[in-house]
């Protein structure tokens, strides 16, 4: 006996012995092909953008120091914000702070005024004010004629005395007191020199009131004689 196949047997059959389609694939898109090259490239940038830069500054010996961002106040407590670098001589002898060591400067003051762009130096930050106990600062006001006409310097040995009125007679009870200049400024709207000297602290309201009084005068001393106390 034969045996029909029928049409729709027919299309099972043949349905069932056809192999199956492959998955679909996409080629990736240029971006992705390009990705990793980019990467690469800037990657590459970076380490010849360093390499340029340090060989360029040892070639010049230069070397990046810290410097005061914004400006800073005496007394000020120096933070890493209010700092900043510039590239200068490795061999300035300014005592500037390289950049490397700012860890040693944040946390210090300032122990003078330091303009925008000022160079942070070990002689203008330090722990305090430099006020030793048993001293004070005072400012003493002078005119051109009670104070030497050279330059006073951060550091110069003098003696202050009280100076008599007009037509007045010396003092002679009046003992000088002896200091030494902090820091010098004029005072152009009352046209004095303001001298800040260290002083001792027993001293110090009396060197204030004759400052006050118009009465101060200044002497500037040799370095070897105040230290051997002649």
């Amino acid at each position: 006996m034969s045996t029909v196949k029928t049409r729709s047997s027919r299309r099972a059959s043949s349905t069932e012995s056809a192999p199956p389609e492959p998955p679909a694939f996409s080629a990736p898109s240029k971006l992705a092909r390009k990705r990793p090259a980019l990467v690469a490239l800037c990657i590459a940038l970076a380490l010849v953008g360093g390499l340029v830069t340090y060989f360029g500054l040892s070639a010049n010996n230069q070397v990046a120091v810290l410097v005061a961002k914004d400006g800073l106040v005496r007394g000020q407590e120096i933070t890493a914000a209010n700092l900043t670098s510039i590239n200068i001589a490795s061999d300035a002898g300014n005592g500037a702070v390289p950049i490397e060591q700012s860890g040693s400067v944040v946390g210090q003051q300032a122990t003078v005024d330091l303009p925008k762009g000022s160079l942070i130096t070990k002689n203008n930050v330090g722990p305090n004010l430099g006020i030793r106990d048993g001293t004070s600062v005072v400012g003493v006001g002078l005119t051109t004629a009670q104070v030497p006409s050279r330059q006073l310097q951060t550091g110069d040995h003098v003696r202050i005395i009280r100076t008599p009125t007009q037509g007045g007679q010396i003092d002679t009870k009046a003992t000088p007191v002896a200091g030494i200049v902090d820091s010098t400024r004029a005072d152009d709207v009352k046209g004095l020199i303001i001298v800040d000297v260290v002083v001792p602290t027993d001293a110090a309201a009396e060197v204030v009131a004759w400052s006050a009084s118009g009465n101060a005068g200044l002497i500037l001393d040799p370095l070897q004689n105040s230290e051997s106390g002649k």
